[in-house]
């Protein structure tokens, strides 16, 4: 793998879902799972619109009313249990990532995951993916008062880290998450299929693939 692209960062950030894993559709599958116990239905328009942010905004969407803070954490838990359920046995590895992941941290660059997942199924992807030795920081966005596209989970993780955001990168595979990484200041990469597109052309960088990327940051070297 090419290094020098990363050599001005101290770290690099990685989103989870979608980037690190394919899980979206196993909570696509948990919310459409639960949210049929309300009487709710689901489009792909309204999954698709909330990729990669928390659910207290896609509750109200899907209620068509803003939902109290109780009944917003009842629902959620409940989608977090149906996730407990579906992940083991749904969630895959997004070819060539943790393995990028590794290399990064080989020529020592520290890692952090920033997801919008509960804890409890970061920490269980990170072990999945056996790269628990290379992972300094795990912010959940469930922890906090605000998920992406806020800035607030990368703000977070950037205080854990102790760095400025000059001094790290995020990888990214949704729009939501690829504005709460700029609005933090940091600078954006993404990757995953549908990253070449133009909702995308702001980043620093493009790539459908991780198995492309040695090629795309070879082009970044080039051209510096």
């Amino acid at each position: 793998m090419e290094s020098g692209y990363f050599s001005r960062f101290e770290a690099v950030i990685f989103d989870l879902d979608g980037t690190l894993v394919h899980s979206e559709h196993v909570w696509d599958a948990a919310k459409t799972e639960v949210l049929a116990q309300y009487g709710q239905s689901i489009t792909v328009a309204q999954l698709w619109a909330y990729l990669g942010r928390g659910l207290s905004d896609f509750l109200d969407e899907v209620f068509g009313k803003p939902l109290s803070g109780e009944t917003k954490r009842e629902i959620a838990n409940k989608i977090g249990a149906a996730a407990d359920n579906l992940l083991p046995k749904m969630r895959t590895p997004v070819d060539g990532a943790a393995d990028f992941l590794r290399d990064l941290h080989s020529i020592g660059l520290r890692i952090a995951i920033c997801s919008s997942s509960p804890r409890r199924h970061i920490e269980s992807a990170v072990k999945d993916l056996q790269i628990q030795d290379q992972v300094d920081v795990i912010t959940s966005g469930a922890d906090l008062p605000r998920g992406k596209p806020d800035p607030l989970p990368y703000l977070r993780t950037l205080e854990h880290l102790g760095i400025s955001a000059a001094m790290a990168c995020a990888i990214e595979d949704s729009p939501s998450g690829v504005a709460s990484a700029m609005s933090a200041g940091l600078t954006v990469l993404a990757v995953g299929p549908g990253c070449s597109g133009p909702e995308f052309q702001r980043c620093a960088l493009q790539s459908e693939s991780f198995l492309d990327l040695n090629g795309v940051v070879a082009e970044f070297i080039e051209d510096a």
